[in-house]
């Protein structure tokens, strides 16, 4: 049997139920409304082969206000600093810490470097907290999501001031937009930023969220043109969050999932994702638990959705790899799945 290359899933959220009423989105009425811990991820990937590696851990969206000066931070961003103790106390226990390759939380950085100066420290009191002078190296990037905030968040100067504090810190920004609730104006916005900040390492979440079975809003060509534009710079590209764009014409087939017209809707926008960007600048990540959203709707229950993903996305590469037209050495198509995560998150090795 051959072996499968290492695999570390670069995109997961989990929470405890203790965490419910302090996530943004949650309400009563949301799909993912209840207990999603790292137990039941576990379960979720029993499945995988025997190379799976780890995660990385990405922030959950948790409640939090902008401070009006210093004395507020800690109530302001009590929820969000809480997130990064529960995921850092985990890479502590024996049984949890060669599963947390890296986490990813919130950051403000629409307000600016000398606000994330101040969050920073606040970060550096909880790795204290949990580590004492121990260098655990698990702070890998930020994340801020334009997808659900007004226009004008991406092109404000203080925006590009964080951006800058991320990029002097040696860490990546991951980028959260949605090209199909929305026109292509978040891209539009965003690229432009992103450009101006030499040397920042980004990855974009989630192929961009792209409306699946039909062409975004705005058009492919300008879509393209976009992620052209975004390759310019250090950017990767996440082979995630499909699941969540399905469209509600796809429904199930006999008893099964619809497979392949799945990894077809996947190919029209990972094709020239992978085109645009090489081999080497995509990492694989499931987007679990969201990814069962989109699954349950089409087969009635959210268990099924990690594997499914995972067989899917296997099949994308290999289709990708046998067509031709993607700059990339075997490595690099290997290391999808794991090692060129590795380099996007400069993650220790285990």
């Amino acid at each position: 049997m051959e072996s499968h290359p290492m695999i570390i899933d670069s995109h997961i959220h989990f929470w405890r139920t203790k965490d419910i009423p302090t996530l943004a989105w949650e309400t009563p009425e949301n799909p993912l409304f209840g207990t999603y811990d790292l137990d039941r991820y576990l379960e979720s990937i029993l499945s995988a082969p025997s190379s799976y590696s780890g995660f990385v851990f990405v922030e959950t969206d948790r409640k939090y206000t902008d401070p009006k000066d210093p004395s507020e931070d800690l109530q302001c961003w009590e929820h969000v600093l809480e997130e990064y103790r529960f995921v850092l106390s985990l890479s502590k226990e024996e049984e949890w810490n060669d599963l947390v390759r890296g986490i990813v939380p919130w950051a403000p950085v629409h307000l600016g470097r000398e606000v994330m100066e101040r969050y920073q420290k606040l970060l550096d009191a909880v790795d204290a907290e949990i580590y004492g002078e121990e260098k655990h190296g698990l702070l890998v990037g930020f994340r801020y999501l334009i997808q659900d905030k007004p226009q004008g968040t991406a092109s404000h100067p203080k925006f590009l001031e964080g951006l800058e504090y991320i990029r002097d810190t040696g860490r990546t920004f991951d980028v959260g937009v949605d090209c199909n609730r929305h026109t292509l104006w978040q891209l539009e916005e965003a690229v432009p930023v992103l450009k101006r900040v030499k040397g920042l390492k980004i990855v974009l979440n989630h192929l961009s969220k792209p409306p699946l079975g039909r062409e975004p809003e705005g058009g492919m060509a300008r879509w393209r043109e976009l992620m052209t534009e975004l390759a310019e710079t250090q950017a990767a590209v996440k082979l995630s969050g499909g699941f969540s764009e399905i469209p509600p014409t796809l429904s199930k087939e006999g008893d099964g999932f619809p497979e392949q017209k799945m990894i077809n809707m996947v190919l029209d926008y990972a094709r020239p994702l992978f085109q645009i960007f090489g081999a080497s600048r995509v990492i694989f990540g499931s987007d679990w638990p969201v990814c069962g959203v989109g699954y349950e709707k089409i087969t009635g229950e959210q268990a099924g959705a990690w594997p499914e993903w995972f067989k899917i996305s296997t099949a994308v590469i290999k289709q990708l790899k046998e067509e031709g037209g993607v700059a990339g050495e075997p490595e690099d198509w290997n290391g999808i799945w794991g090692e060129n995560a590795l380099g996007v998150y400069n993650l220790k090795p285990q």
